[in-house]
């Protein structure tokens, strides 16, 4: 976990959060009509009275898509002094069918990660990186990725790079979604609905059980690594 004080003592001090979240993402933090829910959407149950939580998570993006549409502005210009911009994404960075759109290798990922942190810091702002959330795809019993590992790792490197707090999802899923075991860990997935194109199919999207445990998940683990986020929860 990467550690830097990024914001003043007086403002440390204070009880109350007096912060607002932002959220850049895709659809694994979005919000949804039920059942269907990303982390991003619930997260507002978990917020203090004072934090207001901004989410422009939408499905289907990647880093650049979400530059590229003017998203990243949209979210810019409403952050002010002292708010926090988590930024997770990788899904469809990674999608080789979207070469034109949203696919970019992990070293391109990499750097558009360091560009929105940049952005950040110039509105006095604190970044947060989150690596991507895991598709529950198990092998002889345990969780099983090949892909988003590069995604995960180019978040962390930008994150050391850049000194800039990470949250790691990623590893945060593979430690609970062992624990759990693979049919207990589908029940946190749109998987498990009567949704007829998700049932026994959709292995990457929550439903709103599952979106709550994974912000439960979440919010304990900035607790636990005392990230500055955490004034802002309950």
């Amino acid at each position: 976990m990467i550690r830097k004080s990024l914001f003043c003592s007086a403002f440390a001090a204070v009880t109350l959060c007096a912060a607002d979240i932002h959220l850049a993402g895709d659809s694994t933090c979005a919000c949804y009509p039920a059942p269907k829910a990303g982390w991003g959407q619930v997260l507002p149950d978990y917020v203090k009275s004072d934090c207001k939580v901004f989410n422009r998570a939408i499905g289907g993006r990647s880093t650049r898509s979400f530059i590229a549409e003017g998203r990243w502005d949209k979210l810019l210009a409403a952050v002010k002094p002292g708010d926090f911009v988590i930024i997770q994404f990788g899904h469809n960075d990674m999608s080789q069918r979207e070469k034109g759109r949203h696919y970019i290798d992990p070293v391109g990922f990499c750097d558009n990660l360091k560009k929105m942190i940049s952005d950040i810091r110039a509105k006095k702002a604190i970044p947060l990186l989150a690596t991507p959330t895991l598709k529950c795809i198990f092998r002889d019993g345990k969780i099983y990725d090949v892909r988003l590992i590069s995604y995960r790792k180019a978040t962390l490197d930008a994150g050391k790079s850049e000194n800039v707090e990470v949250a790691d999802f990623y590893d945060i899923c593979v430690k609970n979604f062992n624990a759990l075991g693979e049919a207990e860990a589908l029940k946190l997935f749109m998987y498990a609905t009567d949704v007829p194109n998700c049932k026994g199919i959709d292995r990457t999207h929550f439903n709103i059980h599952g979106a709550h445990t994974i912000v439960q998940w979440f919010i304990d683990y900035c607790k636990k690594e005392k990230l500055p986020i955490a004034k802002c929860f309950k």
